[in-house]
């Protein structure tokens, strides 16, 4: 996986035998929804060249089933399992903030520490609108196609994960503690590069 570069394709199946796909771009600099395609389930050739090659998070069980990881292409990531490497990467900072600080604690009572998203638990991505909402998010824009509805809110929603996260590389690896390969900064948790 490119570390400067990715692609992340949030996919569902509608009521009506469609695939709703929604794609996130993401770079060191930027995190941008980059496409968004309805297909009919029967175009699997069009279906493929969306999915193929990129991260993927299919949002039920049935999209899992008719569009497989192995069939098409991609690789399956998880939103628990990005919330999980964010954890654990904010407590490491802190600890390691927490150190440098008590090396001399003198010199260094008046650093200031980092701060960090607060990544509890992963939300259900089939709630995204009601996620979005409770954040002052919007979660379509005008126009958007009703079989894309959850689909774009969901990848809203991951888009606005990865934005928090860049946010948190960039508070750990700006500090003087941080070195090594804790300096590190990545787009995406390390889970999700690989």
């Amino acid at each position: 996986m490119n570390k400067q570069y990715s692609s992340i394709a949030v996919f569902d199946v509608t009521p009506d035998s469609k695939v709703a796909i929604a794609a996130i771009s993401v770079t060191p600099n930027e995190v941008v929804l980059s496409g968004a395609w309805v297909f009919s389930q029967s175009n699997k050739a069009e279906i493929s060249l969306v999915l193929s090659d990129r991260l993927a998070i299919p949002l039920s069980i049935d999209a899992e089933k008719l569009f497989t990881e192995k069939a098409l292409g991609y690789k399956k990531v998880s939103l628990s399992d990005f919330f999980s490497e964010a954890e654990i990467d904010a407590k490491i900072g802190l600890k390691a903030f927490q150190e440098f600080k008590d090396e001399d604690p003198k010199k260094r009572k008046n650093l200031v520490q980092p701060t960090f998203f607060e990544w509890n638990e992963a939300p259900n991505l089939l709630q995204a609108a009601s996620v979005l909402s409770s954040l002052g998010i919007t979660d379509r824009y005008d126009g958007s196609a009703t079989e894309m509805l959850s689909v774009f809110a969901a990848a809203r929603l991951v888009q606005f994960y990865i934005m928090k996260w860049h946010e948190d590389e960039s508070s750990r690896a700006g500090r003087k503690y941080a070195e090594g390969t804790d300096a590190e900064i990545t787009i995406l948790p390390r889970s999700w590069m690989i």
